[in-house]
């Protein structure tokens, strides 16, 4: 049986469609996997201007349908910003094959199961690697396929909603095949076609590095975060779960195998720091002696960032971090539904920075552009900010909403109306509050100069001029000052793709390997490891 997936989004980066894409081949040899690309998250002007391209031209969806239209089954993954993009292309595969039967997966089918449900035959609402096989295995067999589980279907007497099945245990995460990557998957090109991915594709649209996700779960349940429908099916989803040190190493030593220009790695576990001490050391011990290049993790959160933990992490190659901060107001946490007091925060920050000479310096996730923002709010947030120990960079966020989540219950509950998901969420709006924030980013700020424009930031919903050449002055400056932090480490992996490209075909990655990788770890070397007492400290309190 013939099976086409699709997934669609900014970049080669779907770590979710991966590993469901390298299952389904596994029980399914006849499968093909497509990327479509709608732009590239790493292209200078895509971060200067912050313009998000999540539509396809009406030429480039019949081009898409033409190719993948000729299958007995046609799967998507998609999160809500290429929602519009993936109903184009059902709607254009069923005007060439109404026999294709269309799956839809992914982050919108799980939050907006009633939407998505709409366009396809069948969406899968929780985690897809054995509810697929339920279904395949049914639907090759002529057998009744409606009550799978984990799925909702249109049949002829309406849709019927099934019950998930039980989230996946770390004994069946362990006996999953590794995602696929660089297996002959497919890349569309606008105006032109799909072609076979090669090495130069990863590197435009990937860059220099390799990401993936280990562990799955988050503690939390913060009202802006999709995985709060992911709990809502299943209270278990609070739980992190991962397989064996072992199999991400496997999977770490297949991507590099690969593409040798692989300079780092980039886990984007919700909760990496969460994990217990005995599986981090077994990490560590492993990824140092197999892997050995510098790792980055996207998933911090204050509450459970303990020294012994980094030093272990800082040791093994980690030269980079992300936390989650997103206001320095207890009020605007609280609506967020978010346990970190700002006491934690800040105490989060100073152990970090403590770690300032072996690491790039950290990126701290803030959230602007707050409808029910107070001026006390707004003012709590840049006074964290200005008084947080340097160095830090932030990714600067506008809020926007994920649709049918708590958070959008809770503004609609207000009568707030807020943009959602698919309006570009890297664009806040031009106020002397907002270019503040970039300006405290880009350099160190007197404090009486703080305070003078302090006294003139207002809320974004609040009358008021804005400034949008200044604010383009200012996401320069932004962009420049973090350029040169990770210039300052040799770091090439947050550079532009066509940068990348260059940076491997004229041999400076090489170099780098050769001359400043070796250094790096001799630095690295410097720090005292965690004695062994420490493993069964107790974790901070949510």
């Amino acid at each position: 049986m013939k099976i086409n997936l699709l997934t669609i989004e900014d970049g080669l980066n779907n770590t979710g469609f991966r590993k469901v894409a390298a299952y389904i081949k596994s029980i399914n040899p006849d499968t093909h996997v497509h990327y479509v690309v709608t732009g590239n998250v790493r292209s200078f002007a895509y971060h200067l201007m912050t313009r998000g391209a999540n539509t396809l031209s009406p030429a480039d969806v019949d081009k898409i349908a033409a190719t993948v239209a000729d299958c007995d089954i046609v799967g998507f993954s998609s999160m809500t910003q290429y929602a519009n993009a993936t109903i184009d292309i059902i709607r254009a595969i069923r005007a060439r094959n109404p026999k294709a039967y269309i799956v839809w997966g992914g982050i919108h089918p799980i939050i907006q199961p009633e939407d998505a449900i709409l366009h396809a035959d069948a969406i899968c609402t929780g985690e897809g690697e054995f509810a697929f096989e339920n279904f395949l295995t049914a639907f090759k067999e002529g057998r009744p396929y409606y009550d799978t589980k984990s799925f909702w279907f249109n049949t002829p007497d309406g849709v019927k909603k099934n019950t998930n099945l039980p989230l996946m245990t770390p004994e069946e995460m362990d006996r999953m095949p590794i995602p696929i990557y660089a297996e002959g998957e497919l890349l569309f090109q606008s105006g032109q076609g799909f072609a076979p991915i090669v090495a130069d594709d990863f590197l435009f649209y990937n860059g220099l590095a390799y990401k993936t996700v280990w562990s799955i779960g988050c503690p939390f349940r913060c009202t802006y975060c999709g995985n709060t429908k992911f709990i809502d099916y299943d209270k278990a989803y609070r739980k992190i779960r991962h397989s064996s040190p072992a199999l991400i190493i496997a999977e770490l030593k297949d991507a590099i195998t690969k593409h040798p220009h692989i300079s780092s790695v980039v886990f984007d576990d919700d909760s990496f720091m969460a994990l217990p001490m005995r599986v981090m050391e077994d990490f560590c011990e492993l990824y140092r002696r197999e892997i050995n290049l510098p790792f980055v993790i996207t998933g911090l959160i204050p509450n459970y960032v303990r020294e012994d933990k980094l030093r272990l992490l800082v040791n093994a190659g980690m030269n980079r971090v992300r936390m989650g901060i997103q206001s320095g107001s207890e009020a605007i946490l609280e609506f967020y539904d978010r346990p970190t007091p700002i006491a934690r925060v800040k105490e989060a920050c100073t152990i970090l920075n403590a770690f300032k000479d072996h690491m790039i310096p950290p990126a701290f996730d803030i959230i602007l552009d707050n409808p029910i923002e107070t001026i006390e709010d707004n003012h709590a947030t840049l006074d964290l900010i200005h008084t947080m120990p340097r160095p830090f960079t932030l990714n600067v966020f506008s809020l926007r909403i994920i649709p049918n989540t708590q958070m959008a219950a809770a503004f609609e509950k207000r009568g707030v109306s807020i943009d959602d998901i698919r309006k570009p969420y890297t664009k806040p709006r031009p106020t002397i509050s907002n270019m503040l924030v970039f300006a405290m980013i880009a350099l160190p700020m007197p404090d009486a100069v703080f305070r003078f424009f302090k006294k003139r930031a207002l809320p974004t919903h609040m009358p008021q001029r804005m400034y949008p050449t200044l604010m383009l002055l200012m996401r320069l400056l932004y962009l420049m000052k973090r350029a040169s932090d990770h210039l300052l480490y040799f770091d090439l992996t947050v550079a532009s793709g066509r940068s990348a490209v260059w940076a491997w075909r004229l041999g400076v990655l090489k170099l780098w390997q050769k001359t400043m990788l070796p250094r790096f770890a001799a630095k690295r070397a410097q720090i005292e490891r965690p004695p062994p007492a420490r493993r069964n400290a107790p974790v901070p309190a949510e």
